[in-house]
C-alpha cells in the first residue's frame, strides 16, 4: 500500500491497526531473557480484523484470536485465527468451564478450544437466550461466572449468574427504565453493580449502535448477588459514559467502584472513583489521575475485593473519530495515586496488560504482567512478559511473533492446571 493511500485511511485500517489477511502458525518462537519457568498456559487476546481489509469502525472488523503457548520455560507456538461469521465475537475472550469464550455485546458467546478451533455458540446449554456482555467477571472465591445482557427492547437488562461448572444458576430481569448501553459492570464480594448513562442502544446492525442522550439522568444499580428487580437501589450521579471498570470492593457498607470514565461519547477516559453508601444512599465521585487511561486490568485474585494495583492504558494523539496514535503503559498505584511508567520507546504501541499471578503468591503484585507491544508503523509484535512488583524494570522476557499481531482489544492468561 503506497503511503499516501494508507494516510487516507482511517485509523485502524493503517499502522499498528491494520488488519492481516492470513492465518498463522508458528513453532519455537525466538525468545530474549528467560521465560518464567511457571509461567505455564496459554495466553490469547481478540480485536477486531476485518477479512475483507475493510470495515466501517474499528469494533466493526472481524473477530481474530492470537495466542501464545507456554511450556517448560518455553513459547511452544503462536496461532492466529478467525472466528466464523460476520462480526464474529471481536472484543474479548476469557478461559471459562475448560474452554474459551469469544465475547461481543451483540452476540452470545462463542465456544473456542485452547488450540483456537471454534465450535460454536456456547449459550450455558440453551438457558441464554439473548447477547452476552463482552465484560463478564470470573468471581476469584467461588469460581462463578457474572454477567449482563442489554437490548435495545425491554427488557432492557437482564442479570445472570453462573456456577464454575458452566450451568446458569440465576437469571433476573432488571428494570433499567431505558434502553442503556452498558460495556461493562463490576462485582463485589455481595453486589453487582450496574451503570446507566446517557448512551442508549440503538441499532445493533450498525457498526456503532450507539448514542448519547442529552439531558437524560446518569444512575449506577447496585444488587446483591442473587437479587432480582425489586432489590436494586438506584444512585444519582454525573452524566458520564463509563468505558471500562477497574474493580469495585465493599469498604463498610459503602460499594467504591473505580472505572474509566469520560464526560460523554467520544471524549478522553480518566480514572474516577465513585463511593455509593448503602446506608444513605447517597453516591460521591472525584478524579482519581486526569490523563487519558483505559483498559485497566487488576489481579484476577484480588476481582471483588480492593485492590491496590490496576494496569491501565494510556493513550495519546487522540483524534475526532475516537483514535489515538501512540500508547504507554503504567501501573497504577491506588494508595499513593501514583503511577509507574513502563518505557518501550516512543514508537512502541503497548496493549492490555494480563496479570498472570505467581503460583502459591500471595501478593497482590507478586505475578507476571503479560502485553502485546507493537509499532506504531506496524512493521513488528513482540509478546513481553514483565515482572509486575518491578513494572518499570527491564522485560523478564520478549517473545518475537515472526508476523505482526495488530492493536487489538481484550485477552486472558489460561493456566495449564486448567487445560487439562
Amino acid at each position: 500500500m503506497e503511503s499516501s493511500e494508507a494516510g487516507s485511511l482511517p485509523f485502524h485500517l493503517r499502522g499498528a491497526f491494520a488488519p492481516v489477511n492470513e492465518e498463522r502458525t508458528e513453532y519455537d518462537l525466538e525468545v530474549s531473557g528467560t521465560i518464567p519457568a511457571d509461567l505455564a498456559g496459554t495466553y490469547v487476546r481478540n480485536g477486531p480484523n476485518p477479512r475483507s481489509g475493510h470495515s466501517p469502525a474499528w469494533f466493526a472488523g472481524d473477530g481474530m484470536l492470537h495466542a501464545v503457548r507456554f511450556e517448560d520455560g518455553r513459547a511452544r507456538w503462536y496461532k492466529n485465527r478467525w472466528l466464523g461469521g460476520p462480526y464474529a465475537p471481536n472484543t474479548h475472550v476469557i478461559g471459562y468451564a475448560g474452554r474459551l469464550l469469544a465475547l461481543v455485546e451483540s452476540r452470545r458467546p462463542v465456544a473456542v478450544t485452547l488450540e483456537l478451533d471454534t465450535e460454536g455458540v456456547f449459550d450455558f446449554g440453551g438457558a441464554l437466550g439473548r447477547p452476552m456482555t463482552a465484560h463478564p467477571k470470573r468471581c476469584p472465591r467461588t469460581g462463578e461466572l457474572l454477567f449482563f445482557s442489554h437490548a435495545a427492547t425491554p427488557p432492557f437488562l437482564t442479570y445472570y449468574r453462573a456456577d464454575a461448572s458452566g450451568h446458569l444458576v440465576h437469571e433476573a430481569e432488571l428494570d433499567a427504565g431505558v434502553p442503556t448501553f452498558m460495556h461493562d459492570f463490576a462485582i463485589t464480594e455481595r453486589f453487582v453493580v450496574f451503570y446507566v448513562f446517557p448512551v442508549q442502544v440503538g441499532d445493533f446492525r450498525s457498526p456503532v449502535p450507539i448514542r448519547w442522550v442529552e439531558g437524560m439522568p446518569a444512575r449506577i444499580g447496585v444488587l446483591p448477588r442473587d437479587g432480582g428487580s425489586g432489590d436494586l437501589r438506584w444512585f444519582d450521579v454525573a452524566p458520564a459514559t463509563i468505558s471500562h471498570t477497574v474493580n469495585a470492593f465493599e469498604d463498610g457498607d459503602t460499594v467504591v467502584l473505580d472505572a474509566v470514565r469520560a464526560p460523554r461519547l467520544l471524549h478522553p477516559h480518566a480514572l474516577h472513583r465513585y463511593r455509593l453508601d448503602l446506608t444513605r444512599g447517597l453516591a460521591s465521585e472525584s478524579e482519581l489521575d486526569p490523563r487519558f487511561l483505559d483498559f485497566p486490568r487488576v489481579s484476577p485474585r484480588v476481582v471483588g475485593a480492593r485492590q491496590r494495583y490496576a494496569y491501565v492504558t494510556e493513550l495519546l494523539g487522540f483524534t475526532p473519530d475516537g483514535g489515538f496514535t501512540r500508547t504507554r503503559a503504567h501501573r497504577f498505584d491506588f494508595e499513593t495515586r501514583r503511577s509507574v511508567l513502563h518505557d518501550f520507546g516512543d514508537a512502541a504501541m503497548p496493549g492490555e496488560c494480563v496479570v498472570v499471578p505467581r503460583a502459591g503468591s500471595a501478593a497482590e503484585d507478586d505475578a507476571w504482567a503479560l502485553l502485546f507491544v507493537h509499532r506504531a508503523d506496524g512493521s513488528a509484535t513482540e509478546l513481553v512478559i514483565l515482572d509486575a512488583a518491578r513494572f518499570d524494570a527491564p522485560p523478564v522476557a520478549r517473545v518475537y511473533v515472526r508476523g505482526r499481531v495488530p492493536f487489538g482489544l481484550h485477552g486472558d492468561f489460561v493456566p495449564a492446571a486448567r487445560t487439562a
